[in-house]
């Protein structure tokens, strides 16, 4: 499971895009990726969105997260994972999501920043296994201020990780 894979201080091998435009208020499927060799999946947040994926079995890793929900669900059979965006200023589809989670079976959700508590980080991933444990995973990395005034960056590590249910 992918969990077991993220050790503290690491380099982060977890992809990340900043954002995909293109969501229309419901249900979209963009952008997601097989990650280490096909084990798992990478879904990226989709403004204005409630972009999923079907799991088929597989861990599901999302991001960037500061409010919007994850979730796991059945819909008709078939196991997906959704990343909802939340929030008025990149499109709030908490309440698309309330109806339509009414029509599928064995729900779960969370809100991976809730889990983030003081911790430093530069990004804030979700993951849902494919067995539906719910984590928080955050990244971070260090700057430092050189002499000559710019700042270096190290690459990005694991700086967390947090079982939410």
């Amino acid at each position: 499971m992918l969990e077991a894979l993220v050790k503290v201080g690491a380099p982060s091998f977890f992809p990340y895009v900043s954002a995909i435009a293109g969501g229309n208020g419901g249900l979209c499927s963009l952008g997601a990726v097989s990650v280490l060799n096909g084990q798992h999946k990478f879904l990226p947040y989709v403004a204005n969105g409630i972009n999923w994926v079907a799991n088929n079995g597989q861990d599901v890793i999302s991001a960037n997260f500061s409010g919007c929900i994850m979730a796991a669900y059945s819909d008709h059979g078939t196991a997906k994972v959704c990343h909802v965006s939340t929030g008025a200023g990149y499109g709030d589809c908490k309440a698309a999501w309330d109806a339509l989670k009414a029509n599928y079976n064995n729900v779960i959700q969370f809100k991976p920043s809730d889990f983030i508590y003081n911790t430093p980080h530069i990004r804030c991933y979700g993951l849902i296994t494919s067995n539906m444990q719910m984590y928080t995973v955050l990244v971070q990395e260090n700057r430092a201020l050189l002499p000559n005034g710019t700042h270096s960056r190290s690459e990005m590590k694991f700086a967390k990780i947090i079982r939410a249910y």
